[in-house]
């Protein structure tokens, strides 16, 4: 009974050997690292040596020499070549070993065809494009945007190149403050500004200080900035019109507050613009002109009445035929007034304000001009 359990004993240690030696043999084959033999090897190309024309190429052979040496392509003279064709076959483009002191070997593609000639680009010639343009004709090529004609012309409100206008201001018949009226003609822009301050007397009572100022920019666009005190109102506001958008942006500096919205018409313009449109209008007793005016956040038609013809006595005692207009405005307009505003303009091509008269809450204000000063555009040109 002793023996067949000795037996198995034996048996279990040759396994466990065994399967300690396989285990061994594996691990020392891991340390080496794994290899794949059938990965692909990119071949580089071919070179094939032409011995047949080896020996018409080949000089005159040493008679000293044995024989067998250059009988069949066999001896030193081809086993460079023969080295070459089997070790080197991927350096097609190194020089081809010679055969001898005098042989040469004329190596050939696989295909025999010439390889071709391939330009390679110097460090100048890549750094730009063939096809890119230099800077200077991009810059020629591209084309500036095209600019909208304008809609407007400063000739529509401004015959001369500047024009300052000055007026005394009374209340109820007394003399309460003035005002100055400046508009320029500005290399076809137009700017108008018009500044009204009370005078020491009535300013402790009713305090009036307004600036109004407005731009035509590009025809195509009017900026009206409008601040104001007249007695505890206070206002500072201003919009643009986008006159080919039919748009304007309004804007209340003083409530913080801002609107945006359109128009139904690119002949819009501020309460200034359109008096000084209206100068520039060949007007005729009994009819009505229509200005589109946008005032105190409010777009609206204003029709304005030609009146009458009427003479009058300047300040200066000087009497100038005139022509009376009445705007009928429903806004507050340059003042703000409480009832209708009329004009006396004089009756000739350069349509001045000589007086104005309006109402406001202190009873009816009236406006006289006392001096003008006007720069005709052809002396201007003389100047320059």
């Amino acid at each position: 009974m002793n023996i067949p359990h000795k037996k198995i004993n034996i048996l279990a240690s040759c396994l466990a050997l065994s399967l300690l030696s396989h285990i061994l043999f594996l691990y020392t084959l891991r340390m080496f690292g794994t290899y794949t033999f059938v990965a692909p090897v990119n071949h580089t190309q071919a070179v094939m040596v032409d011995l047949a024309k080896l020996r018409e190429n080949s000089a005159p052979v040493d008679p000293q020499k044995p024989r067998e040496a250059s009988d069949e392509g066999k001896g030193p003279q081809e086993e460079p070549g023969e080295k070459r064709h089997g070790a080197q076959a991927g350096k097609a483009d190194s020089p081809a070993p010679t055969a001898g002191p005098t042989e040469h070997v004329k190596l050939k593609p696989a295909d025999s065809v010439p390889p071709k000639k391939q330009k390679i680009d110097t460090p100048a010639e890549s750094s730009q494009p063939v096809s890119a343009p230099l800077p200077g004709a991009a810059r020629k090529a591209a084309t500036a945007p095209a600019i909208a004609p304008p809609l407007r012309t400063a000739g529509e409100f401004l015959a001369s190149k500047n024009e300052k206008l000055t007026y005394a201001i009374s209340l109820l018949g007394l003399p309460v403050g003035n005002a100055e009226l400046e508009a320029k003609n500005e290399n076809g822009e137009v700017r108008i500004t018009l500044r009204i301050k009370s005078n020491t007397a009535i300013s402790s009572l009713y305090p009036v200080d307004d600036v109004v100022e407005t731009r035509h920019i590009a025809g195509n666009f009017l900026i009206t900035k409008i601040k104001q005190q007249e007695g505890s109102f206070k206002s500072d506001i201003g919009f643009t019109l986008f006159l080919r958008d039919k748009s304007v942006f309004w804007i209340d500096l003083l409530k913080k507050r801002s609107v945006k919205e359109s128009i139904p018409t690119s002949d819009v313009l501020d309460t200034l613009s359109g008096f000084y449109y209206l100068r520039n209008r060949a007007l005729q007793v009994g009819t009505t002109e229509m200005l589109h005016i946008y005032d105190s956040e409010v777009y609206a038609d204003v029709p304005v009445e030609v009146l009458r013809r009427e003479k009058m006595r300047l300040p200066n005692l000087k009497e100038v035929n005139t022509v009376v207009v009445r705007p009928l405005q429903q806004t507050a307009g340059i003042f703000r007034r409480t009832g209708e505003i009329l004009i006396w303009m004089t009756d000739d091509a350069n349509k001045v304000p000589v007086r104005i008269v309006t109402s406001i809450a202190l009873g009816k204000v009236t406006a006289d001009l006392v001096s003008a000063e006007t720069t005709p555009v052809d002396e201007k040109a003389k100047e320059k």
